[in-house]
C-alpha cells in the first residue's frame, strides 16, 4: 500500500513536470530556490499534513491534495511580466491605480480578504476590468508564525469569500508578511495552501519596496531595472507613489518590449 508520504511526493512529482511544459520557471516542493541563498519564511515541517485545511468546493483548478508548487519567476522565453499586486488601502488612490491600467496591462490582484469583505464589489470591478484575483490571507498576519490550524484559516477564509463573491478562489495564494520574494516558503506553507487547492504559492524576483512609500520617481526605476522577460513583480495599492508612477511603469516596459500579463498567462497555464 502506498503510505501518503509516496502519494504526495509522486503527485507534487506529475505536477512539477507539467508545469516544467508550460514553460513555468518553478521550484520543486522539496528543493530550495535556485537563485541566490533565500531566507525562509518558517521552519520546514517533517510530518504530515494537519489535515485542518477543508477541501473546497467550485474554487480552484485542481483536486487538493499535493503540496503547493513555489514560483518567483517565469521561464525567459517570452517578453512578458507579471505585474502583482496586494490588495489595500485607499479606494480613491486604488481606482487612479486602475485608471493607469486601462486598456494598457493585466495584473494579478492578490486579496486580503478583510478588505474584500469590506469591499465586495472591487471583487467583479477588478474582473471585469481584465485582472485577475488571487489569495493574500484574510488578516494578513505574519503568515510563518502562525500554527498549522491559524494558516489553514487564513487560507481558506479568503478562499471561501473569493469563490461567495466570484465562483472561483483562484489559482495562486502569497503569504503575508514575507519580505523576501525568492525565500521558499516552508514546507507545512506549501502542504496548507495545497490541501486548499492551490496549484502554485507565488514569490517574486522583482521588488521596488513600494509599502514603504520611497517615492514614485524611486518605485519606477526600482522596478525598470529590476525586471526582465519572466520576471514577477510585488506592488501595492493604496499607495500613492505607486498609482502616480503605473503608467510611467507601463511606458517604461514598453521602451523594453515587455508586456505585462496576468501571472496565469506568464506561466501559460490561463
Amino acid at each position: 500500500m502506498i503510505d501518503r508520504r509516496t502519494f504526495l511526493v509522486g503527485a507534487a512529482a506529475a505536477l512539477a513536470a507539467a508545469c516544467s511544459d508550460n514553460g513555468v520557471a518553478q521550484q520543486s516542493p522539496t528543493s530550495s530556490v535556485a537563485t541566490g541563498a533565500p531566507r525562509s519564511t518558517g521552519s520546514a515541517s517533517t510530518g504530515k499534513s494537519s489535515g485542518t485545511t477543508a477541501a473546497p468546493a467550485a474554487t480552484t483548478r485542481r483536486a487538493p491534495g499535493a503540496p503547493s508548487i513555489f514560483v518567483s519567476s517565469a521561464a525567459p522565453t517570452r517578453n512578458q511580466v507579471a505585474l502583482t499586486f496586494h490588495t489595500d488601502g485607499d479606494l480613491r488612490i486604488d481606482q487612479r491605480l486602475l485608471d493607469g491600467l486601462a486598456g494598457r496591462a493585466q495584473i494579478t490582484c492578490f486579496i486580503v480578504g478583510s478588505w474584500l469583505e469590506a469591499n465586495p464589489t472591487w471583487a467583479r470591478k477588478l474582473l471585469d476590468a481584465g485582472h485577475e484575483l488571487a489569495n493574500h490571507t484574510f488578516t494578513h498576519p505574519t503568515f510563518s508564525s502562525l500554527s498549522r490550524a491559524a494558516m489553514a484559516t487564513e487560507i481558506t477564509r479568503c478562499r471561501d469569500l473569493l469563490v461567495k463573491l466570484t465562483g472561483s478562489g483562484g489559482r495562486f495564494f502569497r503569504p503575508s508578511g514575507t519580505d523576501d520574494g525568492l525565500a521558499r516558503p516552508s514546507a507545512q506553507i506549501l502542504e496548507e495552501a495545497g490541501t486548499a487547492g492551490y496549484d502554485y504559492v507565488l514569490g517574486w524576483d522583482v521588488d521596488p519596496v513600494d509599502y514603504a512609500d520611497p517615492g514614485g520617481a524611486l518605485v519606477r526605476s526600482r522596478v525598470l531595472e529590476g525586471v526582465k522577460p519572466g520576471s514577477i513583480v510585488s506592488m501595492h495599492f493604496g499607495h500613492s507613489g505607486t498609482a502616480d508612477v503605473i503608467t510611467g511603469i507601463l511606458d517604461g516596459l514598453d521602451g523594453k518590449g515587455l508586456k505585462a500579463v496576468t501571472t496565469s498567462a506568464l506561466l501559460g497555464v490561463a
